[in-house]
């Protein structure tokens, strides 16, 4: 059986963004999991950043993406890399998150100095036995339990 591993946002990103798919291949060896925080928050950046790259601009108040945005400022650029998005999900498992890991996370908050939706991360590898996560997320390295797979994918 194939060993479990958790894909970050940051790597994600990186495939949809980049198109960097030498990524997935590296990731073949192993079960791939991700949870629905990971896909709302590469959703909610994709559509950051492809407002941003058809404004041609390096960066704007969120208040400014979100007005573009409802304008359908890069409506097209979103609508694919969310189709990518969804794609890459169908090939993925989408663990569930309950309350019990929610809860967990609140205590991965304290131990290990994580923001909310990295800290729900860690609790849903610890719940599901995860202990190898794909980021470029440096925050994750302070977790004792997780090996990361960053740079060598």
């Amino acid at each position: 059986m194939k060993e479990k591993c958790f894909i970050d946002t940051t790597v994600i990103l990186k495939v949809i963004l980049e198109s960097d798919v030498e990524i997935l291949r590296n990731l073949s060896e192993y079960y791939v999991c991700t949870s629905v925080n990971v896909l709302e928050e590469a959703t909610f950046k994709i559509i950051v950043s492809s407002v941003l790259e058809t404004m041609s601009v390096e960066g704007a108040s969120i208040y400014k993406i979100k007005d573009e945005f409802e304008k359908g400022t890069g409506r097209d650029l979103i609508l694919k890399r969310l189709h990518a998005l969804n794609f890459l999900k169908n090939n993925l498992v989408v663990l569930p998150i309950d309350d019990k890991i929610f809860e967990s996370s609140k205590e991965m908050i304290k131990k290990y100095n994580l923001l909310p939706n990295d800290a729900l991360i860690v609790a849903t590898c610890k719940y599901y036995g995860i202990r190898k996560i794909a980021t470029f997320d440096e925050d994750f390295r302070r977790v004792d339990f997780l090996e990361i797979l960053g740079d060598e994918i």
